[in-house]
């Protein structure tokens, strides 16, 4: 599974040279002897697997690791931030602001591993406060701090606004009603067929919005493919809906399943040109996930890497665990 937002804030991660100038070393110097070299090079293995901790407890041993080799407060505190984002643990992201904030009085560019300018580290303690004000419904403390974020650092605005989609849509479908009525065409013959068909006898369904044109459709298909042997397991169905309805991206659509595996995939369909599902879900992005109860109300819909995807999962069912897939080489 791709990691979107701390892949985003992170771009400046390039382990080995910035590691090296953090630690007060250049890349270019004779002098150094074999022991200089080990030490820096466990150095360089501690703090990235700092920067790679998966849970808690991994992140709090990779954080005393990281203190008893001498690797900075600073350096520390970043990777607790992107660790946070990673996790979509939001709450605690904006329970970080004050540690940040009081960080920001004795920053130095020096020791940070990720940021290439101080307003880039400056910008996230205004994210930080605007995701503590949108846990506490504050919107008009969101939109100040967010706007501060965005002013300080521009080239992070790309981790910063999905957080604004996600308001306005999660604001938007609130009280949709999806009509489960209503006839789409099925990939395969053309043949019109009603979402709640297709449900059958389940109180619920999955829709997967996507296009053969999308590259990051692409990228997430071993995670769909897990995902709906997932789903399979406990009976709830999926349907593929094919944003766009023209007879060319029909044509590449039956391209590109020809080249999936033959095991149940689900149901593939068409959106239409006039009430188009996709726009009342306002999807943005592909792929996007669906989670639709049986009287049309909408329960999830966005990126499949969220994690908020399988929190609602398993409400549906407690038992649907989601599927570990490793990231291809």
């Amino acid at each position: 599974m791709t990691r979107p937002l701390a892949s985003l804030f992170a771009v400046g991660l390039v382990i080995l040279p910035s590691l090296l100038a953090q630690l007060g070393f250049t890349q270019e110097d004779p002098a150094r002897d074999a022991t200089e070299e080990s030490s820096t090079t466990a150095e360089e293995e501690i703090l990235q697997a700092l920067f790679e901790c998966r849970d808690e407890n991994t992140f709090k041993a990779a954080s005393t690791a990281a203190r008893q080799a001498g690797i900075s407060e600073q350096a520390i505190l970043e990777a607790r931030f992107l660790f946070l984002v990673d996790q979509e643990d939001f709450k605690a992201v904006g329970a970080l602001a004050p540690t940040l904030r009081a960080q920001r009085a004795s920053f130095r560019i020096d020791d940070s591993v990720i940021f290439s300018v101080p307003e880039e580290f400056f910008a996230i303690v205004e994210y930080c406060y605007a995701l503590g004000a949108l846990e506490e419904g504050d919107l008009t403390r969101f939109r100040r701090h967010i706007t501060e974020a965005f002013w300080l650092s521009p080239r992070q605005a790309t981790a910063f606004a999905p957080h604004i989609d996600r308001l306005r849509r999660d604001r938007a479908i609130a009280n949709l009603k999806i009509d489960l009525t209503e006839a789409f065409r099925r990939q395969d013959d053309g043949q019109e067929v009603t979402l709640k068909t297709l449900a059958r006898e389940s109180n619920h369904l999955v829709v997967h919005f996507w296009s053969p044109w999308s590259n990051e459709t692409e990228a997430h298909l071993p995670d769909f493919l897990a995902m709906v042997e997932e789903l399979n397991t406990h009976q709830i169905p999926v349907v593929s809906v094919l944003i766009e309805p023209g007879n060319e991206a029909l044509t590449e659509a039956r391209k590109f399943r020809a080249a999936l595996p033959e095991e149940n995939l689900g149901n593939w369909i068409v959106d239409n040109s006039d009430s188009s599902l996709a726009r009342k879900l306002r999807v943005l992005d592909l792929p996007t996930i669906t989670v639709l109860g049986i009287d049309g109300s909408v329960l999830f819909s966005g990126h499949p890497s969220e994690r908020q995807l399988w929190s609602t999962l398993q409400k549906v069912n407690p038992d649907i665990q989601r599927p570990r897939v490793e990231p291809s080489p």
